[in-house]
């Protein structure tokens, strides 16, 4: 009995940290710049049957548009044509190296900066399945753990969401300021461009022209 109190004592120590714990390998985040007239790939190895999803946006440059390619070798499964942002998810039908690629050939003079997320398999289980075999149900100590690591994992979402935003509203704010301050060092050199006209057209019209 005792032997048996520590071992649920130690599961649910472990389902704790497990909870608690969203691990980063379960995808790829990448934010890159790309330069007009240029395409970037990025290749993951992949084996058959493995769900692969991914996730981009672009956050900055341009009309954020950007043209989009997932390749399973030499066949494209997923493409978009200047798409602001987009997901897909797809099952691998062959082992081998699957390539997303993103090109910004259509813009001449505009940067953009794009963020992708790729999530290749699915997240391991917090419970041990085998172990859930001879388990006729869970405690509320242990269910609750489940949960509070689903919610982990949506409130890792929903932050790399809200940075996305954040960046693109940021951006969008540093290019309007800019903006607005060229225009208005532009409007107050055609005001004293304006004054000084005004100035000396006066001063014309004051001044004694010599009789002839």
């Amino acid at each position: 009995m005792v032997v048996e109190r520590h071992t649920r004592l130690a599961a649910a120590a472990l389902l704790v940290l497990s909870a608690l714990y969203v691990p980063a390998w379960a995808g790829s985040e990448l934010t890159f710049d790309m330069s007009p007239h240029q395409e970037q790939c990025f290749y993951e190895q992949v084996e058959r049957g493995v769900s692969v999803s991914v996730d981009f946006q672009v956050v900055y440059g341009g009309r954020l548009d950007i043209d989009v390619e997932v390749r399973e070798g030499q066949n494209i499964i997923w493409s978009q044509q200047r798409a602001q942002s987009g997901d897909h998810t797809f099952t691998a039908t062959r082992t081998g190296e699957h390539a997303f690629c993103f090109s910004n050939k259509f813009s001449t003079v505009a940067h953009k900066t794009v963020y992708i997320d790729v999530v290749v398999g699915d997240d391991e289980p917090v419970l041990d399945q085998d172990g859930l075999k001879h388990q006729t149900a869970l405690t509320q100590l242990e269910t609750s753990l489940v949960n509070i690591h689903d919610s982990l994992k949506r409130v890792s979402a929903v932050q790399s969401h809200l940075r996305l935003r954040e960046a693109s509203h940021r951006h969008t704010a540093d290019f309007m300021n800019e903006r607005v301050q060229w225009v208005s060092a532009s409007e107050l050199l055609v005001l004293v461009g304006v004054a000084i006209f005004q100035v000396f057209y006066l001063r014309s019209l004051f001044t004694n022209k010599p009789d002839r």
